[in-house]
């Protein structure tokens, strides 16, 4: 059994990972500068990791995870699964808390809002609505944080810019790109949030820094929209294969729509 996220993620790739898991290069360090979830990097659990985000929240859970497990498991422990807990939480605890308490609530929201989505206002406060508690099994697992907070030790956790984030990456390493989504074709609901923080002059930065990073020796892997613009600027070294996925994001199943994405690698991956 491969250990799974602890998290959510809109926009995860939790499909992806049996898809590619044993197909993948032999690699030295992983990297992941768009961690949001983590799920391939919970299933490979590789021997060293670095792991960034651009969410200061996101970063503060898993070092919070990896250094105060247990302290963390026990505020959890305490919180109740209903409607008036999480916007208890939502609204008045989470952005007064310590560190260890907004790791626990960060999980907490994550856990019980809309499909995992991570939105902020203009004032930088979340503000995703609760979800469907009914159909949440549990909380959380205390033994799958254990197990997370060990993975993670073997990891570098930062803050910071993808580009900043793979500057020290070596020939032989492996670095996973999975941006947010900007196209529009996609018609999520999220895309106009997305471009928000990463725009298409992020996007263009993006290819740039994994031309270069394949130019010195490093693997590169991106998953993207599978849109015109975005296989133009992979020109080159690169090998590109589509895939069909479901849209996890709209709040009725039946509106769930199927669509295409592009996995784009510096090594060809077998069929």
């Amino acid at each position: 059994m491969k250990m799974q996220a602890f998290l959510r993620w809109a926009g995860g790739k939790r499909w992806l990972v049996p898809k590619i898991l044993n197909k993948l290069p032999p690699h030295g360090r992983y990297f992941e500068p768009f961690v949001g979830s983590g799920v391939l990097f919970f299933a490979l659990e590789p021997k060293s990791a670095v792991l960034s985000d651009t969410n200061p929240e996101l970063i503060n859970c898993y070092k919070a995870v990896r250094n105060h497990c247990n302290q963390v498991i026990t505020i959890l422990s305490r919180l109740q699964m209903n409607e008036e807990t999480y916007y208890r939480v939502r609204d008045k605890s989470y952005h007064r808390a310590d560190p260890i308490h907004r790791a626990a609530f960060f999980i907490y929201l994550n856990r019980t809002c809309w499909n995992g989505l991570y939105r902020v206002n203009r004032q930088g406060r979340f503000n995703v609505p609760v979800g469907q508690l009914d159909r949440l099994r549990k909380l959380f697992d205390p033994s799958e944080l254990i197990i997370a907070s060990h993975i993670l030790k073997r990891a570098k956790i930062q803050c910071c810019d993808f580009e900043k984030a793979v500057e020290n990456a070596d020939p032989g390493d492996l670095v996973y790109f999975d941006p947010p989504y900007i196209t529009t074709h996609l018609k999520n609901g999220f895309i106009k949030y997305n471009s928000r923080l990463f725009q298409q002059s992020d996007e263009l930065r993006l290819a740039t820094v994994a031309q270069r990073l394949v130019r010195t020796g490093v693997s590169v892997m991106v998953s993207n929209a599978a849109h015109p613009l975005i296989k133009q600027q992979y020109d080159g070294p690169f090998y590109k294969r589509e895939l069909m996925r479901a849209s996890l994001i709209a709040a009725d199943p039946s509106k769930r729509s199927r669509f295409t994405e592009l996995l784009i690698t510096s090594f060809p991956l077998p069929s």
